[in-house]
Formats: structure tokens, sequence, C-alpha cells
């Protein structure tokens, strides 16, 4: 017989709403002189969740905005999000010094509360995003600044 692992378990989350320049806002580690933004230099033509050092970028719909945005901490890999996404990507990033993690506007301010991983070492995240065409028509209306439409779930857990 053979034991059936220990579901996992849901440690912390946040919402956050990061105002978005260039289409992108970023996960960073705290305080570990790591940029996440490097990987952009490297990035495919289509992208929406790309792996850094010290953390992970994500591309919205579009720019000038502030889409809703859920970052959860789990102790294990958690179920899927419920639902029908518009994108879900599942990537890797190593944190190197704190296990703590905060959203990122582009230019770097924080936003929300930082979310606490257990340590230094490989994580991998799960990103689903929704709302996207409706995010693109209200900016293509001339709208700017908005609040919300497009929303994201990310989920973190130790690999």
């Amino acid at each position: 017989m053979t034991a059936t692992p220990p579901s996992a378990e849901l440690l912390g989350a946040n919402t956050a709403e990061p105002r978005i320049s260039y289409f992108t806002f970023f996960l960073r580690g705290l305080e570990d002189g790591a940029d996440p933004q490097a990987a952009a230099g490297t990035a495919p033509k289509r992208w929406t969740v790309l792996a850094g050092p010290g953390g992970a970028l994500f591309r919205c719909a579009t720019t000038d905005f502030h889409p809703h945005v859920r970052l959860e901490s789990w102790s294990g890999e958690p179920p899927a999000p419920p639902g029908s996404w518009d994108t879900l990507d599942t990537v890797e990033f190593e944190l190197f010094r704190h296990g703590k993690v905060q959203l990122n506007e582009w230019d770097g301010y924080p936003s929300g509360e930082p979310v606490e991983l257990g340590g230094p070492g490989v994580y991998r995240l799960r990103a689903a995003s929704l709302g996207r065409e409706a995010a693109r028509e209200r900016h293509a209306a001339g709208e700017m600044f908005f609040h919300g439409t497009e929303e994201w779930l990310i989920q973190l857990w130790p690999r």
C-alpha cells in the first residue's frame, strides 16, 4: 500500500493592483540583489510569464492600467485554479538570500505586501490570467489607468 502525499496547504495570500508600464510587472525576492527584468532581453517574441534571476516577469495584454493580482504561497503544488483562463503558465525561479517575494511595478516600486516562501531555494510559479481582451478593448477606447478588468492568480510553492 502506498502512502498518499499530503495535500498542499495555502500558507499566505495577498492582493495588489500594480500600475502597468511597458505591459509588464514583476515578482522579485526581497534583498536578493537579482533582477528578474534581465530576462526581458532574451525573451521570445510572444510570452506571458518569464522566469528571471530572483523572480519572474508578467506580461499584461495592455499598458497604463492596474490589473487585479492575487499572490499565493503554498506548502506544495496547489490544485490547478478552477475555471477558464486566458493564459496558464508554470515556470521555476531561484531565490538566493531570503525567502520573501514581492510584486513590483516596472519602475521597481513595490505593489502589495511581501509574501513569505520559506527561505532561499528553487520555487515553482503558476500564473493564470483572464480578462485580457476586455482590458485591450478598454485601452483601445482611450481609457487609461483603470482598475481591474484583467485579473491574475499567481501561485508559488517549493520545488
